[in-house]
């Protein structure tokens, strides 16, 4: 906990990890209660430190290593509240002793929003959790446990120049500011909310569309969606698409759903069934990131072999109700 509150975006490694694939990749190594380490797990850990890494230990640490930075642990007392409160404080301390040494690739100005980072190229993903709470009237008497969400704000950064910021859950663009080299922009969470934020090196200004003008039922219909910038070139990220087919009646069609344009494309094949209504069918794409939309009509021939019904001549029709 203290490592999310302090933004660190931990990942647990165990002895057999580090003895088999070392430390490789990694900026900071907390060892909290290791009071015992093998011989070989010591020899990988003084390694890292001798490469310029930053080893973290509580008063427990065992004496074969010597770290940089010292934390001691803490015992929780049973009410949620202040054990919180310890949590936050001992976070803060660690982030205190980082400073200067540390460079977080995503951070927050609230401790209780936790976010966490993904990349793809030049991408980045940012993912945060909005963990401010109270305690509530299902089982906060007990002090155990603060149920209840709280809505909070937060400024949100990440460690590159500039960018163009997507909230991926409302599907719009958002302001954004770089300031000592960090790209930043304002969020505001409800109770128990979260949010996922996409930033590309290039704007998204437009949705191509691409499908056959007609295709005959038992054929396979290739359509193909670019997520274009302001410059015509698919967008470098991984942009989620929202993909829509209806058929000449109206009703959602399969291979309906969710998609990720790689690099700013998708390619969907559509099979179509030789029972499949014949008509005018559409294609709808919408960019979750920036929320802007394209649409196609794809025409499906089958009717062509089908006789027209023949009609009754006119004067076979009897107008009057027979009697009886």
């Amino acid at each position: 906990h203290v490592l999310l509150y302090a933004h660190l975006q931990p990942e647990i490694v165990f002895d057999e990890t580090v003895v088999q694939r070392g430390l490789e990749g990694f900026r900071v190594l907390v060892m909290a209660d290791c009071d015992v380490l093998t011989s070989r797990v010591a020899r990988r850990v003084k390694e890292f430190q001798g490469r310029g890494g930053i080893v973290v230990g509580d008063e427990r640490l065992a004496p074969a290593i010597k770290p940089d930075l010292l934390v001691n642990s803490y015992q929780r007392t049973g009410r949620a509240d202040r054990d919180k409160q310890a949590l936050l404080a001992l976070a803060a301390e660690l982030r205190g002793k980082l400073d200067g040494r540390y460079r977080r690739g995503v951070d927050s100005s609230n401790p209780e929003v936790v976010p966490y980072l993904r990349r793809w190229r030049d991408a980045n993903y940012v993912f945060v959790v909005n963990d401010r709470r109270e305690y509530g009237r299902y089982v906060g008497h007990h002090g155990i446990v603060m149920e209840n969400g709280l809505p909070c704000e937060s400024v949100l950064s990440v460690e590159r120049p500039e960018g163009f910021v997507y909230d991926l859950i409302r599907h719009e663009s958002v302001s954004a500011r770089t300031q000592d080299g960090r790209l930043s922009w304002e969020v505001r969470l409800g109770p128990c909310d979260g949010g996922v934020y996409l930033v590309s090196a290039r704007p998204i200004a437009g949705l191509r569309l691409h499908v056959p003008a007609s295709i005959d039922r038992g054929q396979r219909a290739r359509c193909v969606v670019e997520v274009m910038d302001s410059e015509g070139r698919p967008v470098d990220a991984v942009v989620p698409v929202e993909v829509t087919i209806r058929d000449a009646e109206g009703r959602s069609a399969e291979f309906s759903g969710s998609y990720a344009a790689v690099g700013g494309r998708l390619e969907v094949s559509l099979d179509l069934a030789a029972n499949d209504p014949p008509g005018a069918w559409r294609i709808e794409a919408r960019d979750l990131a920036s929320g802007q939309r394209a649409q196609a009509d794809l025409r499906v021939r089958g009717l062509e072999g089908i006789p027209a019904p023949s009609m009754p001549p006119k004067e076979t029709a009897n107008p009057v109700q027979p009697q009886g």
